[in-house]
């Protein structure tokens, strides 16, 4: 998942949110010396990326959609796919959140700007943009997607061509809908069940039993 789905998965701490995008700028085992000045609230949101990573990537109905577009874009097929969910949790946000996108976004750069000390200097330029250019505001337009999509193939090592990837999108538009729409509910009762057993409240979540499900 991309930023806007990490960001709503976290439930309602600040901490946990901010930890949860702070993982792409931690490297290794959460306790290695490296990482001792991250609090255990900013541990458990690194951990929650982690958990999303490793569902997303094994679950059948993301797998479903990145086979739709492995002989165009390979290995960066997943990356593709994780910015056209965010664009599905921002067109289907009412359907998922008890809190309007215009109040999660004000809570989302709060929490960073609360938080601004323990982010790592490479990543607070990243964060900068995102608020100034709000970006979570973005994902539920073909051009906020495209933007988002060219961003990232500029920093490819390798030719992706993600840059063209709207296309596909609108290609596929109701086939990568149903999809996401099979596996997000999943995603979320996985999230809620790690945030409920560390203690952390999940009010923003329109998912409030618990989903029976087979997750693979």
């Amino acid at each position: 998942m991309n930023f806007l789905a990490h960001l709503f998965l976290s439930g309602d701490s600040e901490e946990i949110l901010v930890g949860n995008l702070l993982e792409d700028f931690v490297v290794g085992r959460i306790d290695h010396p490296r990482n001792q000045n991250y609090d255990n609230n900013l541990k458990n949101g690194i951990l929650l990326h982690r958990l999303i990573d490793s569902f997303t990537d094994t679950n059948s109905s993301v797998s479903a959609c990145k086979s739709v577009l492995y002989k165009k874009y390979h290995k960066y097929a997943a990356v593709v796919i994780d910015i056209f969910f965010d664009h599905y949790l921002a067109i289907h946000w009412d359907e998922y959140s008890s809190e309007s996108a215009h109040d999660f976004r004000k809570r989302v750069y709060l929490s960073f700007k609360n938080h601004w000390e323990v982010l790592p200097e490479k990543m607070k330029p990243l964060i900068e943009s995102m608020i100034n250019h709000d970006w979570l505001k973005n994902y539920g337009e073909f051009w906020g997607i495209e933007r988002a999509l060219t961003s990232i193939s500029r920093r490819t090592v390798y030719e992706s061509n993600m840059e063209n990837a709207v296309e596909d999108l609108k290609l596929h538009y109701d086939l990568f809908d149903e999809k996401f729409k099979e596996f997000f509910p999943m995603m979320m009762a996985e999230c809620q069940a790690f945030l409920e057993e560390k203690g952390y409240n999940v009010s923003n979540f329109k998912l409030q039993r618990r989903i029976m499900y087979d997750s693979r």
